[in-house]
């Protein structure tokens, strides 16, 4: 076995297809399926399903994917290192973080890892925070910042960075806008604005529905991220739920209160178990260890 053969593997499955796998690896197509087809026939099973359009794993493959994923990262480890030891941190590092997230820390960690650590090769993409804390257990991603409602995620390391009051986010001239507070019951009947399911305050609306016995209660209007909540909310065309750090410095709506301190979600940093170099150097920026919430 070679670890060529098990980086194909891996490639083919995170792509999908063998055309986008050699393009990841820069090698041709037939090479990919010739050293797969090698890595098969060493192990006595088969691990891609060929059948499909799209390349799937048979259930041989799916028991083997974790053992694949840790023998790489245990090679990249010891090449890590070597390189600590040489004052170098080098590496792959992928950090994902929310639609639409404003939080300078973040953007300040990736500046100072691209600025210190050049040989780190560093990716950032966005999406919803179920699915981005499902890529940090699949280890796919290595750092993630997502959001939650209620316990923190099974299953990974975590720290909070916010905690926050879910509110109602009104125009000025909303009804509700020079009120102190509104009741779940009134939420559950206003035209909703809500961000997508998986994300923290999609959890925290939908867990405050369920109390109010209105767990079938679906939003009017689904943004794909806090702006476009926003934009809506300040255009009058119904009451959009954040979280009240989110909704900080926004222009054209009002945050009202909920009176439900239940309806709270979490803003934080979830990451692997065992973090490849280049990943503590970028959660050393990120979470200090003088900060009391830190690792």
């Amino acid at each position: 076995m070679e670890l060529h053969q098990l980086r194909y593997f891996i490639a083919v499955v995170d792509s999908g297809t063998f055309t986008a796998a050699a393009e990841a690896v820069r090698i041709s197509q037939s090479g990919v399926s010739t050293q797969l087809q090698k890595l098969e026939r060493e192990l006595g099973v088969t691990l891609i399903d060929r059948t499909a359009r799209r390349v799937s794993l048979t259930p041989a493959g799916e028991k083997l994917l974790p053992y694949a994923r840790a023998a790489l990262a245990a090679v990249d480890d010891v090449t890590s290192a070597a390189n600590d030891i040489r004052g170098l941190v080098t590496g792959s590092l992928r950090v994902a973080t929310v639609t639409g997230l404003n939080w300078p820390p973040l953007f300040d960690a990736v500046a100072a890892v691209h600025t210190e650590h050049p040989g780190i090769d560093l990716r950032l993409h966005e999406g919803t925070s179920d699915a981005l804390i499902a890529e940090v257990r699949g280890g796919t991603v290595d750092v993630a910042i997502a959001a939650w409602s209620g316990t923190a995620p099974e299953g990974v390391p975590s720290a909070v960075v916010f905690d926050d009051p879910t509110v109602a986010i009104v125009g000025a001239s909303h009804t509700w806008a020079a009120r102190s507070f509104v009741r779940p019951a009134e939420i559950a009947r206003a035209e909703l604005i809500a961000l997508p399911s998986g994300t923290g305050a999609r959890t925290a609306l939908d867990g405050l529905l369920a109390r109010a016995g209105m767990e079938r209660v679906a939003p009017r209007w689904e943004a794909s991220s806090p702006v476009g909540v926003q934009m809506l909310a300040s255009r009058g065309v119904g009451v959009g739920i954040v979280s009240a750090t989110t909704a900080e410095g926004w222009d054209g709506v009002i945050a009202v209160p909920i009176s439900d301190d239940r309806a709270r979600s979490q803003l934080g940093v979830v990451w692997q178990p065992h973090p490849n170099h280049a990943a503590a150097a970028f959660l050393d920026r990120l979470l200090p260890r003088s900060d009391p919430q830190a690792r």
